[in-house]
């Protein structure tokens, strides 16, 4: 069986918003607008939200503010800058870590991404360009320990994916492959000053990565409860951003049938000798059902199933 998310979805009769503004002023010493308390009650609810919201107005409390419903509940905020990463978990009220180059250094990364799996912080600010790595995924969003308890997922500065998300940094292209990562459904909070038409229209793929094929759907059979009722499958892929996007969303959709999502995986060229001997090792003993790759596999691989 999967690990579940043991983050709560709430309903209505579960949520009280005045009860939520007397903790923000407890623990935060902020008392909430109105606005920043329904962005809260709509992540509580597992919706995903866009914050449209002026500079000084406040959006970096709705990404903590969630989280006072349960001690337990940890959010993760991509940043753009350095600088903007290190100034918000320093006035941070709750246990946030930024991690950067001037964080890493003194700890070491290593060190630093078990104390994250650990749950020693409540919130985690990275870059796009860790939060869509192998290592980060590997060592961070693969861990029960973390995933199960993700709240929410907040993309600060978001209109910086349309401006930057060309070949100044291409990562900020990839992040909507991040909810796919996770082991259940987490709630996607998107948030900026500088929200015209054309970049809100860019967000759709945050949702769903416009490039994948619905009709790959009938892999997992509709009567699937387990790991092994899913046929070894093979897809091949033209480009490594496919099997990754590909994978995202099947493993949605494994979580939803109650099947444990690790049996789908991608495999290219970039993962890493020792992540392909592992797979190669775990698709032969049946562990992995489903495995989206490029041409990378197949090449002097021996594999019976």
């Amino acid at each position: 069986m999967p690990i579940q998310s043991k983050v709560q979805q709430y309903s209505d009769s579960e949520i009280n918003l005045l009860a939520l503004s007397e903790k923000s002023w407890e623990v935060l010493g902020k008392r909430p607008f109105r606005w920043q308390l329904e962005a809260a009650e709509a992540i509580l609810y597992g919706k995903d939200v866009i914050l449209d919201v002026g500079t000084g107005c406040g959006k970096s409390l709705c990404f903590i503010l969630p989280l006072l419903m349960n001690k337990d509940d940890m959010a993760l905020t991509v940043s753009p800058l350095s600088a903007l990463m290190l100034d918000q978990a320093n006035s941070s009220k709750i246990p946030t870590v930024a991690v950067c180059q001037e964080t890493t250094s003194r700890v070491g990364t290593e060190q630093m991404y078990k104390d994250i799996v650990n749950r020693k912080f409540r919130q985690v600010i990275v870059s796009p360009e860790i939060a869509t790595s192998t290592e980060f995924l590997r060592d961070v969003l693969s861990q029960n320990r973390f995933s199960e308890s993700i709240r929410l997922l907040n993309i600060d500065e978001a209109h910086c994916m349309n401006i930057w998300g060309g070949s100044f940094r291409p990562d900020y292209a990839k992040l909507g492959i991040l909810r796919g990562r996770f082991k259940g459904h987490v709630a996607t909070q998107i948030a900026s000053a500088t929200f015209p038409e054309h970049v809100l229209n860019d967000f759709v793929p945050c949702n769903t990565p416009k490039n994948f094929k619905a009709d790959l759907r009938f892999i997992i059979p509709v009567n699937a409860t387990k790991a092994s009722d899913i046929p070894i499958t093979l897809v091949y892929c033209n480009k490594r951003k496919d099997t990754e996007e590909c994978v995202d969303r099947m493993r949605e959709w494994a979580v939803k049938e109650d099947i444990d999502p690790d049996c789908i995986v991608f495999y290219h060229a970039l993962i890493g000798e020792k992540r392909k001997r592992k797979i190669e090792e775990l698709l032969g003993k049946g562990d992995i059902r489903v495995l989206f790759c490029t041409e990378a596999l197949g090449m002097g691989c021996d594999l019976e199933k």
